[in-house]
Formats: C-alpha cells, sequence, structure tokens
C-alpha cells in the first residue's frame, strides 16, 4: 500500500444506526486518542465504519456508499444485512425561481450517510440554483430508547444530568463540525466524553465555562447563522416538540445558546430533571424535531440548510 492509500485509509468514514449511538461516541474517542480525524467524505477514504445495527433502508444506502468507495477498502462494524445496492441519480427539470427566470430543478437527498449528520434521517430536497424550494424528511432508520435517555429509563437520576450536558455538548459539537469551527468541534467532543466520565462536576464546569463563552461570543458564528431556521416555540409545542427548541426558541444561534445555557446548569445540577434532554422521555420528540424540518430549511441556501439542520439534531432512537 502506497502512502497516498495509507494516509486514506487513516480517516475513517463514520456512520451510525441510530441505535449506534454508545458504539459511535467509542469510535470517536477513540480516534482523537489516536491523533486521528475522520474522513468528511467517503470519497477520501477506503475506509468505513458503521456503528450499530442499521435497518433495511439505511443498511441499503450504506451499502450504495460501500460500492463506490475507492479501492483498497475495509468496512468495519457489525455485519450488514445485504440488500441489493441501488442508487438514485438526480434528475432536472425546470421551474419559475423567484425572479421569474426558469431555472433547473434539482432533486438531492441530504443524508442519510453524511459526516456529522442525525443517524437515520434523509431531507428530499427541490433546489433551484443552490436555494431549497421545497423539502420533504424521511426517517429511514428509528430505534426504540436512545443512549441519552438512559439515567431516566432506568432510574440512574444520579447521572441522568450529567447525561444531559454530554447530550448537548454532542449536539454542539456537531453544530460547530458543520459550521467549518472543527478546533471547537473537538473541544466539544473532549467535553462530552468528561461528561460522560469521572471527571469531577466542579472540574467539568471549569473547562466548560471559558469554552462557552468562546463559542457564544464568536462573532463570525453569529454572522453564519443569524435569522436562520426561525422557529417559534409555539410551532414547537404544536408539532410535540419539547427540551431546549421550546425552551429557547429563535434562529440556529438561539438554539445554540440554549445549549449551552442548558449544559451549564446541567453540570450546576439544576437542570429541569423532569424531562431528558430532548424533552418527555419515550415521547419522540427526536421524530417531532425532524418534522419540523421541510419549513425551516425552504428557502435556505444548502450550507444554511445543513446548520438548521444540525441545530436541531433530532435523535431518531427517542422513540
Amino acid at each position: 500500500m502506497g502512502l497516498r492509500e495509507g494516509l486514506a485509509m487513516d480517516r475513517p468514514f463514520v456512520v451510525s444506526a441510530a441505535d449506534g449511538t454508545r458504539e459511535r461516541l467509542v469510535v470517536e474517542a477513540d480516534l482523537r486518542a489516536r491523533g486521528r480525524q475522520q474522513a468528511l467524505s467517503p470519497a477520501e477514504t477506503g475506509y468505513l465504519v458503521v456503528c450499530g445495527s442499521p435497518g433495511a433502508v439505511l443498511g441499503e444506502a450504506i451499502e450504495t456508499v460501500w460500492t463506490d468507495m475507492p479501492e483498497p477498502r475495509v468496512r468495519a462494524g457489525r455485519s450488514l444485512a445485504d440488500p441489493s445496492p441501488s442508487g438514485e441519480v438526480a434528475m432536472a427539470d425546470r421551474a419559475d425561481d423567484r425572479d421569474g427566470l426558469r431555472l433547473d430543478v434539482l432533486h438531492v437527498p441530504l443524508g442519510p450517510v453524511l459526516a456529522h449528520w442525525p443517524a437515520g434521517l434523509r431531507l428530499d430536497l427541490a433546489v433551484q440554483g443552490d436555494v431549497v424550494q421545497s423539502a420533504g424528511v424521511a426517517l429511514v432508520d428509528t430505534a426504540s430508547g436512545s443512549f441519552w435517555d438512559e439515567p431516566w429509563r432506568v432510574g440512574g437520576e444520579g447521572d441522568a444530568e450529567r447525561r444531559r450536558a454530554a447530550s448537548h455538548l454532542d449536539s454542539v459539537a456537531r453544530l460547530l463540525h458543520v459550521a467549518g469551527w472543527a478546533g471547537a468541534a473537538l473541544r466539544a467532543a473532549d467535553l462530552r466524553d468528561a461528561a460522560l466520565g469521572r471527571v469531577p462536576d466542579d472540574a467539568l464546569l471549569r473547562r466548560f465555562v471559558p469554552f462557552a463563552r468562546r463559542v457564544g461570543r464568536s462573532r463570525v458564528l453569529r454572522w453564519m447563522t443569524r435569522g436562520l431556521g426561525v422557529l417559534s416555540a409555539d410551532e414547537a409545542e404544536r408539532h410535540g416538540a419539547g427540551g431546549p427548541a421550546v425552551r429557547r426558541p429563535g434562529d440556529v444561534k438561539e438554539r445554540l445558546d440554549g445549549w449551552l445555557f442548558e449544559i451549564g446548569r446541567a453540570l450546576e445540577r439544576s437542570g429541569p430533571a423532569d424531562e431528558g434532554p430532548r424533552g418527555p422521555v419515550g415521547a419522540a420528540s427526536g421524530q417531532a424535531l425532524a418534522a419540523l424540518l421541510p419549513a425551516l430549511v425552504e428557502g435556505a441556501d444548502l450550507a444554511a440548510a445543513r446548520l438548521i439542520v444540525a441545530s436541531l439534531d433530532p435523535d431518531l432512537a427517542d422513540g
């Protein structure tokens, strides 16, 4: 194997099923411990890591990606079902844009196999230029019982607020990766793993406070996210969503600030202990959040759409 192939194999492309959060966290922590990074695209590498047990639809999408990855290839994780690989080619037709011009309409799926993307989610977009004209949502993989809700489900109340903090830090890491701030994203992931470990609350809070201050005050991040995906508390509640999306309505930046605020509260052991990180445990709040996405991404460009998705980060295993 040459140097180029060796470097590619050193950057795995990581895909998680809806039930694969625990395995994904282990993989991510191991990569950071080894000083390795994840590939942002399957085209960058021949190394695929699958976390959890994908259902048939997600398994088929993973198989298609695997078939298209460059040689030499290695795949790690639980064995997949053997669906018949299939890929859909985006087809263009024409429609009027907002200026009355006739532009190609491209039908573009976002997900379900995408870096730093909610497991099991696919958005089907109709795009003119780079602007989303309409969108539909498909839940291609779900699970019953989120990793993040475990303390509430099994009665481990002593760990509940640490798990809440870790859940929000995981979402913050995903959003920062999508925003292109990799250094801060890795810092969020380090804090997430510390929250899941045995670092004392006071020590963890001392590490979190300067991170939250830096992220919260970032002018570039505010400029990137201002006015994107504005969601009202009434609309979130009408769809059955809960958690920070209801308590901190507004745009992408407001939701990020809400996560940071709730992480601090959780580390101080003063979070809303009567519900899990995304809302009442077992209420399928993740699916409710996913249902909000089509209206929020319409009119946005593709980059903004990804930020909007990351700012809600629906967990499709919380049903």
